[in-house]
């Protein structure tokens, strides 16, 4: 059975957009409970790919960095597949990029709020830039509906 490239554009699309929520919100329970510099090593947490997670502060740091990275496998796959299936549709093309070249900054100021030491400005930045994550996955997803 052959793929269905526009449903699949959608699906990566969508879930682009809605891991890009759940980073907000996880990102949100970071600042909560300030655990901000449970994991103060990038991309590493604590020296490990995976960490110790039985300190609540570490789990909420490590999920929000695995819900972030999951966000850039969706946003990624989107990306990818307007470039291979879609190259003639300029809008999807152009605003698949855009909405990466967005991720891609947020997740540099994602690691330099760890290494400034939550720095405000840098972490009001990321908040930022986060919400722009969103909007731009959003217009992703609508656009390929």
């Amino acid at each position: 059975m052959p793929i269905d490239q526009r449903r699949l554009l959608q699906v990566v699309a969508i879930l682009g957009a809605l891991f890009a929520y759940a980073t907000i919100v996880v990102g949100g329970t970071v600042r909560g409970l300030d655990a901000g510099l449970a994991c103060p090593d990038w991309p590493l947490c604590n020296g490990s790919v995976v960490p110790n997670l039985a300190n609540t502060k570490v789990l909420v740091e490590f999920v929000h960095r695995f819900v972030a990275a999951l966000t850039g496998i969706f946003m990624l796959s989107t990306l990818v597949a307007a470039l291979v299936w879609f190259r003639s549709e300029m809008r999807i093309v152009t605003l698949s990029m855009m909405s990466f070249a967005v991720l891609v900054t947020q997740v540099g100021v994602g690691a330099l709020t760890i290494t400034s030491g939550n720095d405000w400005v840098v972490v009001t930045i990321h908040l930022a830039l986060g919400t722009a994550t969103l909007a731009s996955a959003l217009i992703v997803a609508l656009v390929s509906l």
